[in-house]
């Protein structure tokens, strides 16, 4: 029998896995229909070209870590750009260009194919869940609508500011996580392949399978969408009067800005950066559990700050009206579900493929 002679290693075949997997998930979205190709392309390019700019500035970045370790010591005196260009050889032999360009593929067909199916696919599922997750939270509160509850405790303009703040620069760390992810050496291989096939189970699992089967608007929409209810039209009356209250007339918390976006947003029939209304389960909270779970196997402290971040995130969903407790807790437990089976395949991959094996002996 003919036997290829070629092996892939590690690298190559869980960014063949990764892509493949984001691959069938952008098809599954044109093939669906709702989606108009062109669009779709075109949000592929804003996306791709937007975390190009990222890469190209850790790039710089990383490049200027080559140099602080390559400084002349003990009176030898190197040239810098033979350091890069010794070290950029070391960094792109064997399977570096694969480590280093995946990612960026990944982050822009990945994301794109997510706002396509979130506006123009599972917009056309009802919001029929809304009901019972409102009973869900106020079994978890004690009693109370999770954002009364929080606002009991801390409600005011400046803790309704500090929230809006630090809740929506989320998606720094959503990006830069996954850039970050190109530029880790051959000895992060475990880190790198387990955070990145999470953030793609997180994107598909969570964002697109989890919330087709459970559609839902949250609390900010409920009104809107889903029918009158006192308790949430009084929570919009308050996070409007905590915008006054902060100055200039309002205009000043993101989530309201956000939220008024997404309503104008969700009837049109072109694509929107950040478009589409989704509630149960919380890709925003599971991607700060991941967060938090890659920060701990780099550094325990930076995992702990991470991980109070993850915490705020989960408030602040709560407290700004975005989601109902319950989205955050279920997207916390399948998110370090979907760590711990990207763990396993991660494992699987670093065993030698059986072309280089050792035979065991024949008993």
């Amino acid at each position: 029998m003919f036997r290829s002679s070629i092996v892939f290693g590690r690298e190559t075949r869980v960014a063949a896995l990764g892509l493949g997997i984001t691959a069938a998930y952008f098809i599954a979205v044109l093939a669906s229909g709702y989606v108009a190709p062109a669009q779709l392309l075109q949000l592929f390019r804003m996306y791709l070209f937007g975390l190009t700019a990222v890469w190209l500035f850790l790039f710089c970045l990383w490049l200027i870590v080559i140099l602080w370790q390559g400084r002349p010591k003990d009176g030898k005196v190197s040239s810098p750009l033979a350091v890069i260009r010794e070290r950029i050889a070391e960094r792109v032999s064997g399977e570096g260009v694969v480590t280093m360009l995946w990612p960026l593929l990944l982050f822009a067909a990945l994301i794109s194919s997510f706002n396509a199916f979130k506006q123009q696919i599972l917009s056309t599922q009802p919001f029929a869940h809304d009901p019972w997750l409102v009973e869900a939270d106020r079994w978890l509160f004690f009693g109370k609508d999770g954002w009364r509850f929080f606002h009991d405790w801390f409600g005011s303009p400046a803790a309704t500011d500090f929230i809006d703040t630090f809740y929506h620069v989320w998606f720094l760390p959503m990006a830069l996580g996954v850039v970050a992810c190109a530029f880790l050496g051959t000895r992060y291989y475990r880190l790198r392949t387990q955070y990145l096939l999470t953030y793609i189970f997180v994107w598909i699992g969570l964002g697109s399978v989890m919330a087709f089967l459970l559609p839902s608007a949250g609390p900010c929409f409920y009104t809107d969408l889903v029918g009158p209810q006192e308790s949430y039209a009084a929570m919009m009356e308050t996070l409007r009067a905590h915008d006054a209250a902060l100055g200039n007339g309002g205009g000043n918390l993101v989530a309201l800005n956000n939220m008024h976006h997404l309503l104008n947003a969700y009837s049109s029939d072109t694509l929107a950066i950040g478009g589409g209304i989704s509630a149960m389960p919380s890709v925003h909270n599971g991607l700060a559990i991941l967060f938090a779970l890659g920060a701990f196997r780099i550094n325990r402290w930076l995992g702990y700050l991470l991980g109070a971040y993850a915490l705020l995130i989960w408030v602040g969903s709560v407290y700004l009206g975005w989601h109902y407790g319950l989205d955050g807790v279920v997207a916390a437990i399948a998110t370090i579900g979907f760590w711990r089976l990207a763990g396993r395949i991660a494992a699987a991959f670093d065993r030698p493929p059986l072309e280089k094996r050792p035979l065991a002996p024949a008993v």
